[in-house]
C-alpha cells in the first residue's frame, strides 16, 4: 500500500511539471536559506562548548569603579594573578594566560607579510583548552621560549604542503622555529588565533618582564580551571582580595570571573579581544529562518489548495471505487513528502555550492557542515516541518470532498474553508512585504555606512604604531620624540598634516593602575 502511495505521488508529479517544479523550487530556495540561518544560530549558541569541561573554565574579570555612576568593565587581568591564585584559593584546579597580540611582521622568502591573528601563550594553555594537533606536540612548543604553533592553513601558506615542523620563520627581528601544527580553529571557536607564541618569548625583553611583574599591569586574559560545585561568588571575592592585598590603590577594584560559554555574548565591556556576538540579534534571525521556512510551506500549500477542483474527480473517482477517507488522506501526505524530500535533498547541494560565498558573508570558517550531526539534526527538523506543514491542510480539504457534490458542480470549497485558504494568502504576501522592506532598509543603511562623508578620506589617513623601545618611558621625552617626528614628516613634505598621541586610537588591549601606557600613535 505505501508502496503504492509513493508510485502514484511520483506519477502526479511527473503529470504536472509546471506547478511541481515551482513547489519544489520555491521549497528549496526557502528550505536553503532557512538552514543556512540556522547554522549560523546554532553556531553562535554553541561557542566554545567543544572543550572539555567547558563548564568548569572561566575568565576573570575586572570592575574598576570610578565614581558612583561611572564603572569600567574589562576582560584583563594582571599576568601574576594566575600563580598567587592557585596557591591560594582551595579548587582552583589549573590556570593559563593570554596576551593577545594585535600586529607583527613575518619575513618570509624575501617578503613582509604582515600577521594580526597571534597571541601569546603560557605553558598551562593546553592543560586548559583542547586543540587537535596534526604534527608535533605542546610539550617540545612550551620548551623553547622562542617556538611557534601554527593552524593548518597558515603552515600551507607559508610552507606550501611540505612538513612546517622544524622550519623557521622570523618574526620582526627574531628567528622563531615551528614546533607543531594544529587543525584550523573552528567557526565557534573564540579563539581564532593562527598563531601561538610562548609568553616566555614576550618575557625575554626585560622592560616586557618587569611590567608583566607589576600588579597594576591590566594586559592580558587569565583563565581558571575550576572544580564542580565550586562557588563562583566566593572565587570573585578571593580574587579581589588578592589583587587588593598586592597592589595598593585598588580599592575600587572589584574581580569576578564569567563562564566560558557565556563569554561570547558578553557585553559591556570598555574592550575586547573577541569577536562578541549580539543574542537579541542572533534570536532575529532564528525567527527569520522560521519566517522563511513557513513562506515556503504556505506558497506550497496556496498552490495545492488552489487546484482543488482539478483534483476533486480524481478524489471523488476514488471514493466510489472504495478508496476510504484515511487512504486518500494518506495519499496526499505521500505526495507532501515526496515534494518536501526532493526539496531538501536539492537544499542540500545548494549549501554546498554556496558555502564558500556563505563563509564569506558571515566571516566564519564554516568547513563541510555535513559532516556535522548537528547539521543533520537541523535538515531532519526541517524535513519533518515542511512534511507537515506542507501536507495537513492540502490532506484534509482534499480528502473530505464529497463525489456527489463534484459530479453536481456544486462549490468545493464552503466558506470556512476559503476563509483559511485567504487567511494564508495574506500571511504570505505580508510576510514576503515585511521582509522585502526590511532587506532594503538594511541594504540602504549599511550603504549610508559605507558611502557617507566622514570629513575625511580614509584612503588617505594612515596610522603608525610606534614601539615603546624607540620612545623610551618618560612622558616628556615621549611627546618631545612625537612632534620630532611629525614636524619632519611635515616638513619633508611627506603628508599634508600629522597628529600623535600617546595611547592608541584604534585598539585598547588593558590598562594600568599606577602605571604607563606602553605604545604611541
Amino acid at each position: 500500500m505505501l508502496r503504492n502511495y509513493f508510485k502514484v505521488a511520483f506519477r502526479n508529479l511527473a503529470k504536472h511539471r509546471t506547478i511541481s517544479l515551482i513547489n519544489i523550487a520555491g521549497l528549496t530556495i526557502g528550505i536553503t536559506a532557512a538552514v543556512f540561518i540556522m547554522l549560523w544560530v546554532q553556531n553562535e549558541f554553541s561557542f566554545d562548548n567543544y572543550h572539555p569541561d567547558v563548564d568548569n573554565i572561566y575568565r576573570v574579570k575586572t570592575k574598576l569603579s570610578l565614581t558612583k555612576d561611572e564603572v569600567w568593565d574589562w576582560e584583563s587581568s594582571p599576568y601574576v594573578l594566575g600563580p598567587v591564585a592557585k596557591q591560594e584559593i582551595p579548587g582552583l584546579k589549573n590556570y593559563t594566560f593570554l596576551w593577545p597580540g594585535y600586529m607583527m611582521t613575518v619575513h618570509h622568502n624575501n617578503q613582509l607579510i604582515s600577521e594580526k591573528k597571534y597571541a601569546y601563550i603560557d605553558a598551562n594553555w593546553f592543560k586548559v583548552f583542547h586543540y587537535d594537533f596534526i604534527d608535533g606536540s605542546a610539550d617540545s612548543f612550551s620548551k623553547n621560549p622562542f617556538s611557534l604553533i601554527l593552524t593548518e592553513p597558515t603552515a600551507k601558506k607559508y610552507f606550501g604542503n611540505g612538513e612546517a615542523v622544524g622550519k623557521m620563520l622570523k618574526i620582526d627581528s627574531i628567528n622563531y622555529q615551528v614546533q607543531a601544527v594544529v587543525k584550523d580553529n573552528p567557526a565557534n571557536s573564540s579563539f581564532q588565533y593562527d598563531i601561538l607564541m610562548p609568553v616566555e618569548a614576550k618575557l625575554s625583553n626585560a622592560h616586557e618582564k618587569e611590567q608583566a611583574s607589576n600588579w597594576g599591569n591590566y594586559s592580558g586574559l587569565t583563565f581558571l580551571k575550576l572544580q564542580p560545585g565550586v562557588n563562583i561568588k566566593d572565587i570573585g571575592q578571593k580574587l579581589t582580595q588578592i589583587i587588593r592585598k598586592n597592589n595598593k590603590g585598588s580599592e575600587n577594584t572589584t574581580m569576578s570571573v564569567i563562564g566560558l560559554r557565556d563569554i561570547h555574548f558578553e557585553s559591556g565591556l570598555l574592550s575586547t579581544s573577541f569577536e562578541n556576538g549580539n543574542r537579541k540579534l542572533v534570536n532575529i534571525f532564528l525567527v527569520l529562518a522560521f519566517l522563511l521556512l513557513a513562506t515556503a510551506c504556505i506558497n506550497y500549500v496556496n498552490l495545492t489548495t488552489a487546484r482543488a477542483s482539478v483534483r476533486s474527480k480524481e478524489v471523488s473517482v476514488r471514493k466510489i471505487v472504495g478508496a476510504g477517507r484515511r487512504q486518500l488522506f494518506a495519499q496526499f501526505m505521500s505526495e507532501s513528502l515526496v515534494v518536501s524530500f526532493l526539496s531538501l535533498l536539492f537544499a542540500i547541494l545548494f549549501i554546498q555550492i554556496c558555502l564558500p560565498w556563505f563563509n564569506q558573508v558571515t566571516e566564519k570558517h564554516f568547513v563541510q557542515p555535513l559532516t556535522s550531526g548537528v547539521t543533520w539534526l537541523i535538515l531532519l527538523g526541517t524535513l519533518i516541518v515542511c512534511f507537515v506543514f506542507n501536507g495537513l491542510y492540502p490532506a484534509v480539504l482534499l480528502s473530505s470532498f464529497k463525489p456527489l457534490s463534484v459530479f453536481k458542480g456544486r462549490a468545493l470549497l464552503n466558506f470556512k474553508d476559503g476563509g483559511i485558504r485567504k487567511t494564508l494568502v495574506v500571511l504570505q504576501f505580508g510576510i514576503s512585504v515585511m521582509l522585502i522592506i526590511s532587506t532594503m532598509i538594511i541594504y540602504r543603511q549599511l550603504n549610508f555606512m559605507k558611502n557617507a562623508d566622514l570629513g575625511y578620506k580614509r584612503e588617505h589617513v594612515f596610522v603608525m604604531t610606534i614601539p615603546w623601545q624607540v620612545l623610551g618611558l618618560d612622558d616628556k621625552t615621549r611627546e618631545s620624540k612625537l612632534k620630532s617626528i611629525a614636524s619632519e614628516l611635515i616638513r619633508r613634505q611627506k603628508c599634508d598634516g600629522c597628529s600623535t598621541t600617546i595611547i592608541g586610537v584604534c585598539q585598547q588591549q588593558g590598562f594600568r593602575i599606577n602605571g604607563l601606557g606602553r605604545q604611541a600613535t
